[in-house]
């Protein structure tokens, strides 16, 4: 740790309104360094009037405190720390920004990403030097450079206040791939070069920066300030998150019952989102009829079937629902059924209810760089398909055409699997060869073997298995998922994790090997990075109203900036992880999902000003950006208006994930002591 604050390097300026502020800012002189106890205090002042001071104490992991400022007029306060020069490290800011940004090759990559000026252009304003934006972009409140020896980071809260309390603007973040590098954090903020994506609807409402006025009174936030030695890029990110989630983490509040969550949408995903002509789950459906596609369109996985019919099932059964028992044994036997395709051996993955036919082509397929059949979903419906599988024999009840099936598309895909222990992002439609490699995609398949492998004990699967876990490792220990689900353009992004922690609880789980646990709390890690600490201040209905919270949600993707319910899956792995290694912080951040989970599912009849009780809606807008729905009036909304089936399946994994020991004992989640 330093043992000195690197008052040299730390810069601060003032951004005044104007056409080309952020080409002018107006430096400040550093006014005085003083001690008093154990607070330091750095202060500076510029030729306009303005007053900055930042107030430190010693923290392990560096210093603590707040930075606040004062004056007249409106301005930015841009606290700028200019890193040592040639020590280039890796930008992290969690769920924000992961090295550059950069995944795999896709045109439609618009998401922002860093560069040194080699391929910034006029035409990829997506792609910059160094970007400004809301620290509501963070869901650790920090930005940082891991360098190779050293973790540097500044950051603090979302919002700075006056005296009184009241928020006077929200705060800034900013990461640079200059050399030297530099990290800001600042009251009020800016989003520069770009919002966000050039993606049509979204920037349309979100503010390009804001000022604090400092004529209203002093503005200050909490701070911290951070710089610790590491030994390797995966723990140094570990540590940032643990020391920031201890600085800023909030309680959630608004939580339901762990029995009424479970029942409420089980009932809700029978009752509305069930197709008897398709013997599957609506992907998406609007209240609204005529806002709902005049086709429909069905998936064996990923946004329906097995990911919504698996958790049915486990709720069927732990509550003796037949209903619920029916539909999901009933979407399941057709997909093992009848969405085999015979020339590749794989899974189709999208179903036409007015063609009565199977395919490949879901609404994704348009925009892979090589189309072809999903390893994403095709390794959801095998592994899902044999976790149901055992299930059912657990109640006495044994479905081989569901093994059957399974094991069809795993032998197939084992035939095919990469020398490098790698699974395929797209398959080929005509002999299921391996058509993309790169990314995260087909990880998928990595937890369906060791399914395949705890149901028939065979080695051939668990040496497979074994083989993808030491491909997919690099990916992890470099902090650097990227390329799961299909509409993020191969960015950088948190669904692909799900599935190395799904795999590495099973090989734990059966074979007790200690790798398997390091590589759990490995990619807990990573979870854990797009996963809040805090909550936000809410700026859009209905989410301001509600006073909704973040802290326990994960953001999808540096592509797709919502928080959605897809992190809730894993409470059975974090309550597995906790069980063995007693961590306080892995306890912490279960009971932070579990409460979580159990707000996002409707209470009641608009709840969140659309649907029936129980359904679920995958977006939450914690910041700016993806606005995209609105209200009657024309005001944008911080929800989606619609329910999800595969959001309802993820909750109900999530919840499921309670064990029936822990259930029997009607462990509710919102007394601590019993999550």
């Amino acid at each position: 740790m330093y043992q000195e604050i690197p008052c040299k390097n730390l810069k601060v300026y003032i951004i005044r309104p104007g056409i080309d502020a952020f080409n002018h800012p107006v430096e400040c002189e550093l006014a005085g360094v003083s001690q008093s106890g154990e607070m330091s205090s750095i202060a500076w002042k510029s030729a306009d009037g303005v007053s900055a001071v930042l107030d430190l104490r010693s923290h392990e992991a560096g210093y603590c405190g707040t930075f606040r400022a004062s004056g007249t007029g409106c301005a930015i306060v841009r606290l700028v720390w200019q890193l040592p020069e040639e020590k280039m490290g890796f930008p992290f800011i969690p769920a924000a920004m992961y090295g550059c940004n950069e995944g795999g090759a896709s045109p439609f990559a618009t998401y922002p990403q860093l560069d040194d000026g080699t391929n910034m252009s006029y035409a990829k304003p997506w792609i910059a030097r160094e970007w400004l934006m809301r620290a509501d972009r963070s869901s650790h409140g920090f930005t940082s450079v891991i360098a190779e020896s050293i973790a540097y980071a500044i950051g603090g809260r979302d919002v700075c206040r006056y005296a009184d309390g009241s928020v006077a603007e929200k705060t800034g973040l900013g990461v640079s791939f200059t050399d030297p590098q530099r990290l800001t954090f600042s009251l009020g903020f800016a989003n520069v070069p770009y919002t966000y994506s050039t993606h049509s609807g979204r920037n349309m409402v979100s503010r390009t920066e804001g000022y604090v006025n400092l004529d209203s009174g002093e503005v200050s936030s909490e701070f911290f300030l951070f710089a610790f030695e590491h030994a390797s890029r995966s723990s140094a990110a570990a540590r940032l998150l643990r020391e920031s989630y201890g600085f800023l983490h909030d309680e959630v509040a608004g939580a339901g019952n762990l029995e009424d969550g479970i029942r409420t949408v089980s009932d809700a995903l029978v009752n509305y989102l069930w197709s008897n002509e398709a013997s599957n789950f609506y992907v998406l459906r609007h209240e609204d009829p005529c806002l709902n596609d005049k086709e429909p369109f069905f998936s064996s996985a990923w946004t329906g079937g097995l990911r919504v019919a698996y958790p049915l099932l486990v709720a069927g059964n732990r509550f003796q629902q037949k209903e619920w028992l029916d539909c999901a044994r009933v979407c399941i036997s057709n997909i093992a059924d009848t969405a085999i395709s015979p020339k590749s051996g794989l899974f189709n993955e999208s179903f036409n209810i007015s063609r009565d036919e199977w395919s490949a082509r879901g609404w994704w397929y348009p925009v892979l760089e090589k189309p072809g059949h999903s390893g994403y979903i095709n390794g959801q419906v095998c592994h899902y398909m044999l976790a149901a599988y055992i299930v059912e024999k657990e109640h006495q009840v044994d479905h081989a055409g569901w093994l059957s099936a399974a094991k069809q598309v795993l032998d197939h895909v084992a035939s095919v699997q990469g020398e490098d222990g790698r699974f395929g992002y797209t398959y080929s439609e005509a002999d299921g060869s391996i058509l993309d490699g790169d990314g995260f995609s087909g990880c998928w398949f990595t937890p369906a073997f060791a399914t395949l492998y705890r149901i028939t004990g065979d080695d051939r699967y668990l040496k497979v298995a074994s083989r993808a876990m030491d491909f997919y490792r690099r990916y992890v220990e470099e902090f650097h998922v990227w390329g799961g689900p299909h509409d993020i353009f191969k960015s950088p992004d948190e669904e692909g994790i799900l599935a190395w922690i799904e795999a590495a609880r099973i090989l734990h789980e059966t074979t007790s090997d200690e790798r398997y646990l390091k590589d759990l709390l490995l990619g807990l890690d990573y979870e854990f990075s797009w996963k809040f600490a805090y909550n936000v201040v809410n700026e859009v209905e209905p989410l301001k109203s509600l006073d909704w919270c973040s802290t326990g949600g994960s953001v999808t993707s540096v592509n797709n900036l919502h928080i959605h319910p897809m992190g809730s899956q894993l409470i059975g792995s974090l309550i597995y992880a906790h069980r063995i290694t007693g961590d306080p912080y892995l306890k912490s951040r279960l009971r932070d999902t579990i409460l979580w989970t159990l707000t996002v599912y409707q209470h009641r009849d608009g709840h969140y000003s659309w649907g029936r009780r129980g359904m679920v809606n995958e977006r939450f807008c914690y910041t700016d950006s993806l606005l995209t729905e609105r209200f009657s009036d024309g005001s944008p909304a911080g929800t989606w208006f619609c329910a999800l089936s595969w959001a309802s399946g993820a909750v109900l994994e999530g919840l499921l994930g309670v064990s029936d020991e822990d259930f029997t004992r009607k462990a509710e989640a919102h007394e601590s002591e019993n999550v």
